[in-house]
């Protein structure tokens, strides 16, 4: 299913919630902002596994989308990259400006309109928000949840900020999606519900870029 592999594609990059672009706030366009909730030096490797699957995520360089100073993160399983992802960070979020992957040969970009943040900042418990937004004729809408948690996973135990799904729909699917996003390190792990078939994603190997 078309809509299912491009929410999964997207997830493995980063939870989805949408934002005002026009709401973002300014920044130093020499430098990217920081949060130690997604470490985006370059040189920073996440590696996650799904099942028998494991892929990387890596930031490889930054560069300017547009105006935007961003990240360009890409994943790579089986010794290809697969997919790539913009991600930039302001006072009050992460976002991201787009996403690009192969499909059937073809490389095909994905650009949310307005651009997709992936975690609200500050991360505080309690912390409820709506989305509403389209991308490349892509439907997205919903509500999103900040929590806590502490969490095992592959790669170690860790306290997390969880940020859960409310009556999320993309196009034609309703996902849950539970994200985990541990202090120094960024997304530990994400779980994905789409009617009965569940997708977990576990980071095994974190390493910091310089």
């Amino acid at each position: 299913m078309r809509s299912m592999k491009w929410l999964a594609c997207s997830l493995f990059v980063g939870s989805l919630l949408f934002v005002l672009a026009a709401n973002l706030p300014a920044q130093d366009p020499s430098k990217l902002t920081r949060t130690p909730y997604y470490p985006l030096q370059v040189g920073t490797i996440w590696h996650y596994k799904s099942g028998d699957a494991k892929f990387t995520i890596r930031v490889v360089r930054h560069e300017k989308v547009g105006e935007v100073l961003c990240a360009r993160l890409e994943v790579n399983r089986d010794g290809k990259v697969v997919a790539s992802q913009h991600l930039t960070v302001t006072a009050d979020g992460v976002y991201s400006h787009d996403l690009t992957e192969q499909s059937s040969g073809k490389v095909v970009t994905q650009t949310p309109k307005p651009p997709l943040c992936v975690l609200k900042l500050p991360p505080k418990k309690g912390d409820t928000w709506k989305v509403d937004s389209k991308g490349d004729g892509k439907i997205f809408r919903g509500a999103f949840t900040i929590g806590e948690q502490k969490i095992k996973v592959a790669a170690g135990d860790y306290e997390t900020v969880r940020v859960t799904s409310q009556d999320l729909e993309v196009n034609a699917l309703k996902p849950t999606i539970t994200t985990y996003y541990a202090r120094g390190v960024g997304m530990v792990k994400q779980v994905i519900q789409v009617g009965d078939a569940t997708t977990e994603i576990e980071l095994e190997k974190f390493e910091s870029g310089k």
